[in-house]
């Protein structure tokens, strides 16, 4: 029988097992991919020497054409599972334009034929005994490099060997295959990764995310390419998660990696293509460019990428890749800029990307996309009662109406035009014409599902409304604000528990979600849990601000729970900010039907569709109002909304 011993290397708190080709950190595996383990073995052979690139690559990758991205990103996960520092590496070295090299303490114990498959597979040089128990005698053979010293080597030792050997081939060749074949195999599903801005300048933020969010876009133009939307892949942001993590949470198949540093006016992108399952480096490349040259910049790397994905363009997609670009360079960043406000989403951000987006407007008269961003912008705010309704949708709509004549195939300028129909003209039947068209154009623009599911809540179909967010939420699965807008369609519904379930989903994918808490409050309110309710509108203003949605909603809750005292300080208090700013009338209703004021309740509704106030479109559906559907008055403003029973 073989006597056979385990071959391992230890170092500091680790232990790598060769022929099981497994890290351990104390009894705990360490999670890395294949060729990390492979790296990783032969640097520790070669222990305190410095290991050229390309003999890394040669040893590791024989026989296998690959980039050597692929080397620099398989020291990356070897150094982030060893806990190494950037600049303080206490395991790998990096040698500046030489190599790398494993500088720390290490002891390593070797046996048989398990430690020389080990040793054949990443081509390693240690010195390795194997001792085989042939006819009752014990022979050993030692190897070390390419001199092999031997002592009476037997038949069976050399049929055990090529047993062995050909195992191996045979191993390697199906792996050389797979890898051959996972980048040949055209991608169909990809995730843009935030960019990271490594410029030390928080100021250029707007860059690394602009360019991310630009270049999911026009990805999402190509034909035959699933792009995860933005709200799915900003979850990921500043926070470590591996390709293959990222590719099973959001089942893709390829990962884009880039990284901006600015020096100047001048801009490095760094970009990396992975394959999701293997973690190989399909491609990389570095761009520098002035940040005058970002339109162009952006072109070339939607080009780049569509080509590394195999995706065949035909003229008319080369168009596309084209068209959302200004002919003013200069207009280009600030749209970004507007963009990276409009996604903060406060009263504030919203005022800031208005601005910017009339100063690349300004640039370039003919920008469709700066004018669709306005649109957004203006409708926005004046739904969310940040601003005086009528004004800002007039400005919205005008927006909009000049972003199609500008380029009609443009899905958020129908989205925002149907918006705006929606809740400023309330013409229902224009506004679920254009969000039809625009699923047409686009159907991975994800605010059209939010919006028509608005619709269809607010005409009572509740069925439909369900439907359209659960279909919203089918195509982006990891969007908190898609899920919100399941929820908010069960609570149109008064299926409140549902609604409740579907919110603490809403708070497992973002936590701190005022959206989902101020749901919270009102389905629990409903349910008479008031305490709980009162509690879920306090965290949403917590981690907000103090806007007349969510008061209008406290002081509702207040009155509702026996409370009116508190609920008068609400109304008093909104009262003294409507001198200051804009409150919404609608809001104000809801605190006067929880107080039982009726009459006051009903002006302010009036008032309300007068001044064309968001949330008006809900007034046949929301349940808040039951007490006053029995006046005549409530009817009547229904008919004049259209509303109709």
């Amino acid at each position: 029988m073989s006597q056979q011993t385990q071959h391992f290397y230890e170092f500091g708190e680790y232990r790598i097992e060769a022929a099981e080709r497994l890290l351990r950190r104390d009894d705990n595996v360490v999670s890395l991919p294949p060729k990390a383990i492979d790296l990783l073995l032969v640097m520790l052979e070669s222990n305190g020497r410095v290991m050229t690139k390309e003999d890394l690559m040669a040893q590791v990758w024989a026989d296998t054409f690959v980039e050597e991205a692929n080397l620099s990103h398989n020291v990356f996960l070897l150094r982030k599972a060893l806990g190494d520092a950037k600049n303080g590496a206490k395991y790998i070295e990096t040698i500046p334009r030489r190599g790398y090299r494993f500088a720390a303490d290490l002891t390593q114990n070797a046996a048989d034929t398990n430690a020389f498959f080990a040793r054949e597979q990443t081509r390693s040089r240690i010195v390795i005994e194997e001792e085989i128990e042939v006819d009752g005698a014990l022979h050993t053979q030692k190897k070390k490099g390419d001199k092999i010293s031997k002592r009476k080597p037997t038949a069976a030792i050399a049929v055990v060997l090529l047993l062995v050997i050909g195992s191996l081939l045979a191993y390697r060749y199906k792996g050389v295959e797979n890898e051959i074949n996972s980048v040949a195999a055209p991608v169909e599903s990809i995730a843009v990764m935030p960019f990271a801005n490594e410029s030390g300048n928080s100021e250029i933020e707007y860059l690394s995310d602009g360019v991310t969010e630009a270049l999911i876009g026009t990805l999402s133009q190509l034909p035959n390419l699933k792009v995860k939307a933005r709200s799915s892949v900003f979850r990921y942001k500043g926070k470590d998660a591996t390709p293959q993590t990222i590719g099973k949470e959001l089942n893709v198949q390829a990962i884009l990696n880039g990284h901006v540093v600015q020096h100047g006016d001048q801009l490095t992108f760094s970009l990396e293509l992975i394959d999701a399952k293997t973690e190989n480096v399909i491609w990389s490349d570095k761009y520098n460019r002035k940040q005058t040259d970002l339109v162009s910049l952006q072109n070339e790397i939607a080009r780049d990428v569509s080509n590394k994905l195999q995706v065949k363009l035909s003229s008319r997609d080369e168009q596309k890749l084209a068209k959302h670009y200004p002919k003013n360079a200069e207009a280009y960043p600030l749209y970004l800029k507007g963009r990276y406000f409009w996604n903060k989403f406060t009263p504030a951000d919203l005022q800031k990307a208005a601005e910017y987006f009339n100063q690349a407007l300004t640039l370039d008269s003919d920008y469709a996309l700066a004018y669709a961003g306005l649109a957004d912008t203006y409708g926005a705010s004046a739904t969310n009662g940040w601003t005086p309704p009528k004004e800002a949708y007039r400005k919205g709509k005008e927006a909009a109406k000049k972003a199609l004549e500008i380029d009609e195939t443009l899905a958020p300028a129908h989205v925002a035009l149907g918006a705006i129909s929606m809740f400023s003209d309330f013409d229902w039947e224009v506004a679920e014409r254009e969000y039809k068209h625009a699923i047409e154009l686009d159907p991975n623009y994800e605010l059209t599902y939010e919006l028509y599911s608005y619709l269809l809540s607010a005409l009572g179909r509740p069925d439909e409304a369900l439907t359209m967010a659960q279909r919203g939420l089918g195509v982006d699965p990891l969007s908190a604000l898609l899920s919100d807008d399941v929820a908010w369609a069960y609570y149109l519904e008064r299926r409140y528990d549902q609604s409740i379930q579907q919110l603490q989903k809403t708070l497992e994918l973002e936590s701190d979600r005022a959206e989902a808490h101020l749901g919270l409050g009102n389905a629990y309110e409903l349910k008479g849990r008031y305490e709980e309710a009162i509690a879920e509108y306090q965290k949403a203003i917590s981690l907000s601000e103090r806007t007349s949605n969510t008061l209008g909603f406290l002081g509702h809750a207040y009155a509702a729970s026996g409370k009116r005292n508190e609920a008068i300080k609400i109304v008093n208090e909104m009262k003294g900010m409507s001198k200051q700013k804009y409150i919404s009338p609608y809001d104000l209703a809801i605190l006067y039907t929880g107080l039982g004021e009726k009459d006051k309740a009903l002006e302010q509704l009036n008032t309300a569709y007068e001044e064309r106030a968001g949330w008006v479109i809900y007034l046949k559906v929301e349940p808040v109002f039951d007490d006053l559907r029995p006046d005549p008055r409530f009817a009547a403003l229904l008919r004049r909304l259209g509303l109709e029973n």
